[in-house]
């Protein structure tokens, strides 16, 4: 196996860290890294001599955006019962790690209390199942890619992890007390080299104060966008499969934590991916691009691979990506045709929330009211 380098700090952001303020701004302050922790040639985390670097993160302190200072609605300043949306505007795509966002904005599901919550670039933000926080990836000046946590209104922004490759796609376990994330290893020669076999992607799991970090994930895997189950014991993600035969090939996998057994949930040609797990432990739920046709969103049993995908949202006219279940799993938020879209979790009863011709919206989360 190949040695891979992970260090593991967290840096506490001070103030407000790049979360908006009452009148839109922001302030990054000073970082102090905690004790590094590196990976052994077996995968075990061991402690190192060698202090964390603190890298910045992309932050700036841009007002927010017109749609959202002069929205307004009856329900303002009223707690929804049904949770609280996270979603982001997009700002430019990466050419190896996709869609990123930024500002990171939060909307009530009724369409009330539309306000900034970050403006940092970031992908993937995630709700504490306590709706007390957020956790997604953060790009830093650096080049790297960071899980980082905040408040749920941007606040208190700390990073978790220091590595010099990219940890994303950061997951809360049940109890809010550690989180999963996919942590990718830069491929040699760097930057030459783009593509997903010269790289490890190995799904990780750190305490939520950036302690104890460690690989779960199979170590000689490409395994993308973990998301854990409601009981916390098994987690889903994608698996590239490098088959001539198969050229796009992913395999939508089930890890059990405990027992380190695998199965398929199903396998396909194209590529099913940003998956979240139904409250209810019961659907896979993903998105599979566009490569011949339309962006749609699907749902899987997740404990039957011999079912046919079903297929919930999207046609030409109307695509659908990133879905996220609400709290109760009797909703979806995705992303329609550049705007924040809801349904009912069988597809039906299709509402659009926030609509924006300039950009579109990308990256979703629902979680409940904190």
């Amino acid at each position: 196996m190949r040695t891979r380098a992970l260090v593991i700090a967290t840096m506490v952001i001070a103030a407000t860290g790049c979360g908006g303020s009452a009148d839109g701004s922001s302030a990054v302050g000073q970082v102090a890294p905690s004790a590094a922790i590196a990976s052994s040639p077996d995968g075990v985390a061991v402690a190192s001599a060698t202090p964390s670097a603190s890298p910045t993160p992309l932050c700036d302190d841009r007002p927010p955006p017109p749609f959202v200072t002069h929205a307004s609605h009856p329900n303002d300043g009223v707690p929804d019962p049904a949770g609280r949306i996270v979603f982001g505007m997009s700002d430019h795509d990466d050419s190896i790690l996709g869609q990123i966002v930024e500002p990171l904005l939060g909307i009530d599901p009724d369409g009330s209390d539309l306000a900034l919550v970050l403006n940092c670039q970031v992908e993937r933000p995630r709700i504490s199942h306590d709706g007390t926080r957020l956790a997604f990836s953060i790009v830093m000046d650096d080049g790297t890619w960071q899980v980082a946590t905040s408040a749920i209104d941007g606040s208190e922004l700390r990073i978790l992890t220091s590595t010099t490759g990219w940890a994303e796609w950061p997951d809360w376990a049940p109890d809010d007390s550690w989180l999963s994330f996919t942590l990718t290893d830069r491929c040699e020669p760097w930057p030459a080299c783009t593509s997903l076999e010269s790289s490890h992607n190995v799904i990780w799991r750190v305490n939520a104060d950036g302690s104890d970090p460690r690989p779960i994930g199979d170590p000689s895997g490409h395994d993308h966008e973990p998301r854990l189950s409601p009981d916390g014991r098994e987690v889903v993600f994608d698996r590239h499969i490098f088959d001539p035969a198969h050229p796009t090939g992913v395999a939508l996998t089930i890890r059990d934590l405990a027992k380190g057994e695998e199965r398929r949930v199903f396998s396909t040609d194209y590529d099913p991916e940003h998956l979240d797990w139904s409250p209810d432990g019961k659907w896979i739920i993903y998105n599979m691009p566009g490569y011949e046709g339309p962006e749609v969103i699907g749902r899987m049993p997740a404990d039957d691979p011999n079912a046919t995908p079903e297929m919930l949202y999207g046609d030409e006219d109307h695509p659908g990506i990133k879905p996220a279940y609400s709290p109760d799993g009797s909703r979806i938020v995705f992303g329609c045709s550049r705007m924040l879209c809801l349904m009912d979790a069988d597809g039906s009863n299709v509402v659009t929330l926030v609509q924006l011709q300039e950009e579109p919206f990308n990256h979703f989360a629902w979680g409940v009211a904190p």
